[in-house]
């Protein structure tokens, strides 16, 4: 080796070498700071939700026999009810684990100047061995990017996602209320009654936005009265999840079905279509199910709805309210 290249060799070892001294001396005694997590729980182990956003309370459950999600109602006053999945989807999952922003304090000298006494939110996370978690979120930072929140039994403060924040604070103050399915007001230009051998369609005019019963001769219909069976339509409220399969669609009235409703969608979005069947033994609801239109896969569960709810929508078949 000649003397030029053991030169050139002993000057990159030397600038490595150096390098890592100044990494080693400069970095080994400050830990890498990572996000650190405001508590971790398995998403497959919560049971059960409880919050109170700013006076409201609400809680959710899951059905030890189903594992179906639900809304608790009122002992003696309101029923359960099935949340929509379309919304709760990965809810668990983003309360099984939610990282802080940054710690702030390891104490917290005022915790009502962070809107943390009284808490703004307050969620009680519980899983299925009886334990109990309890963290609280405040007001939002000055810069409106994330929102304060502290663990119950921990002094500390953190800072946690204003957008993660929100998401649970609308648990509490909307609700997924479970739905048959939801859809966009403006991808609906037609909708269209079955029953037995008879076909009611209501089309939209191109310009107007006025809805009408079509026939040989269109008649416009109440706008009002529409607008709010309309609202119906777009997304029909479920009471019950009564299976999560049909066994036999005769016995519900769904083999024929007493009424199907369909209602093509803009945007090559699938038709929603779905079946009205018979009345449930207590009264009070109507089988109902889905046949397409659900975002992910086929829904396959057969539903209860209450008559006061699907017998208005039935009517719009027998009973068209047109414009005097």
């Amino acid at each position: 080796m000649n003397l030029r290249l053991s030169i050139l060799l002993v000057v990159v070892l030397l600038i490595f070498g150096g390098t890592f001294l100044v990494l080693r001396f400069t970095d080994s005694n400050e830990p890498k700071t990572t996000r650190p997590w405001l508590y971790r729980i398995n998403e497959g182990d919560i049971v059960a939700l409880e919050l109170v956003y700013q006076g409201k309370e609400i809680s959710f459950f899951r059905s030890p026999a189903s594992l179906d999600w639900y809304i608790a109602g009122e002992p003696g006053v309101s029923p359960d009810i099935p949340v929509f999945q379309q919304r709760w989807g990965g809810t668990p999952l983003l309360l099984s684990g939610p990282r802080v922003t940054r710690p702030l304090s390891d104490t917290i000298d005022d915790a009502a100047g962070f809107g943390l006494d009284p808490p703004e939110t307050a969620i009680t996370v519980i899983d299925r061995y009886g334990n109990s978690l309890e963290f609280h979120l405040g007001i939002p930072t000055p810069d409106n990017e994330n929102q304060y929140a502290r663990l119950v039994g921990d002094d500390a403060l953190f800072t946690v996602p204003f957008e993660w924040a929100q998401v649970v604070n609308r648990l509490a103050f909307d609700p997924p209320v479970g739905r048959l399915y939801q859809i966009e007001a403006r991808d609906v230009l037609l909708v269209q009654f079955f029953r037995g051998d008879d076909d009611t369609r209501y089309v939209i005019e191109d310009g107007t936005g006025r809805w009408f019963l079509d026939g040989e001769t269109p008649e416009l219909v109440d706008q009002g009265a529409w607008a709010e069976s309309l609202l119906m339509l777009l997304n029909p409220r479920v009471d019950q999840i009564i299976a999560h399969n049909i066994d036999d669609p005769t016995k519900y009235g769904l083999d024929p079905p007493d009424t199907v409703v369909v209602i093509p969608r803009l945007g090559g979005l699938s038709a929603i279509e779905f079946h009205i069947g018979g009345v449930t033994p207590d009264g009070n609801h109507r089988y109902v199910d889905v046949i397409t239109g659900s975002l992910v896969s086929e829904d396959t569960n057969l539903y209860g709805v209450l008559t006061s709810r699907i017998d208005p929508i039935i009517a719009l078949a027998t009973d068209p309210v047109l414009a005097e």
